[in-house]
């Protein structure tokens, strides 16, 4: 989903990423911090105190996140990172929620962790003159007070009812329990979310008319917020449409026609790729009846033709130990799933044994085909060496 994003930390097991879209978003939220605490403050203090009040403001997303997360773990369901990019945050989950009631609490949790967040630094605002010196409790004050109406409008804001807000996972819980059907509701909050999108979108032009220039920064943030908003809701849609078709399929349904095998011996002018299986990248190569490993394709039309009669395929095979495992009677999300993180092929097992690789890019070419056509492709294969 973010490509661009680089490794932070991992918290209790949850990896933490740091898109790059983040840092206009920050060098945004630096400035109006340094804006705000300019007035009787002098430049020194008041660039420190925008830099303690963003880490602090950007801890509080990460929060916010984290609720999600574990609330989620909690219930059972597979959480995979978090991400910080430019409009905050979030939870990356491989697996939806079994029941209304806990797609509610692990969309609820987000703000109501944002509201404790707040309550804190509300506390710390009022007690910063006696728990702080007095050359210190001005500043603390000012960074705490401006941190807790933050957090408490980030939580008002999250819980809008229109995906992909927190509001909308709300409002798709308990629209899941009066209709008892997940997608229907899911269809109706992305709706509102879009519906949401548009009124954001007029918001921002709106600022234009009222303050012209003067006001053309804030309207952009408006407007590109009410495009992201829009586009994330027409994903959650598409995603709605995938799922429905991924029901009850198995990994097989996807991978199509497995590519023949090669023998470990065999020269490699002998190998011949054509036919169906000319889509894949890599070809399985046995050892008797034992897999051993993968000819890439590439690698062999990279050999000259004169020397392919003196070379066989042992001296191009790549061991795959590495790679992840899925039974190709498996459920379909589970092979889609073994692509997490940096994976780009997994091994593919039949019977207990394993038969070929298929890569990450022929699994997002069958789902594309699925999309289009709703026609899944039937894994078959060839047991002799292709001669």
């Amino acid at each position: 989903m973010f490509t661009r994003a680089v490794r932070l930390t991992g918290i209790r097991g949850i990896e933490v990423r740091l898109d790059l879209s983040l840092l206009p978003f920050a060098a945004l939220v630096a400035w109006f911090f340094a804006a705000r605490f300019r007035g009787d403050n002098d430049l020194a203090i008041s660039l420190a105190m925008a830099v303690v009040g963003g880490l602090l403001f950007f801890g509080s997303i990460l929060a916010h996140e984290l609720g999600h997360a574990l609330e989620a773990r909690h219930r059972g369901l597979d959480v995979e990172r978090i991400t910080l990019f430019l409009f905050g945050g979030v939870t990356e989950m491989h697996t939806h929620s079994a029941s209304p009631r806990d797609e509610f609490v692990v969309a609820a949790v987000g703000p109501w962790i944002s509201l404790v967040c707040g309550a804190l630094f509300g506390l710390i605002a009022t007690f910063a003159a006696v728990v702080f010196p007095a050359g210190l409790a001005g500043p603390v004050a000012e960074v705490a007070g401006l941190l807790a109406w933050v957090n408490v409008l980030l939580a008002v804001f999250n819980l809008v009812p229109g995906a992909p807000l927190d509001g909308g996972r709300v409002l798709r819980a308990g629209l899941w329990w009066l209709l008892k059907d997940r997608d229907r509701a899911l269809r109706i909050a992305a709706r509102a979310g879009q519906v949401l999108a548009v009124a954001v979108v007029l918001v921002g032009l709106r600022g234009i008319q009222v303050a012209g220039f003067d006001g053309l920064l804030g309207a952009v943030i408006w407007v590109v917020l009410g495009v992201f908003l829009w586009n994330a809701a027409q994903a959650e849609v598409r995603q709605s449409d995938l799922d429905r078709l991924l029901d009850g399929r198995r990994a097989r349904d996807l991978v199509g026609v497995l590519p023949d095998s090669v023998a470990l011996d065999q020269p490699l002018a002998t190998v011949r790729v054509s036919g169906d299986t000319a889509d894949h990248h890599l070809l399985p190569v046995i050892d008797g009846d034992e897999f051993v490993g993968v000819l890439p394709v590439r690698d062999l039309q990279g050999q000259p033709q004169a020397d392919r009669a003196d070379r066989h395929v042992r001296d191009l095979v790549r061991d795959v130990d590495h790679l992840p495992r899925v039974d190709l009677d498996a459920d379909v999300r589970a092979l889609i799933d073994a692509f997490a993180g940096k994976v780009h092929a997994v091994r593919l097992c039949e019977g207990g044994r394993e038969v070929a690789v298929v890569t990450e890019r022929q699994i997002a070419r069958a789902l594309t085909r699925l999309r289009r056509s709703g026609t899944p492709l039937q894994a078959t294969r060839t047991a002799e060496p292709s001669t």
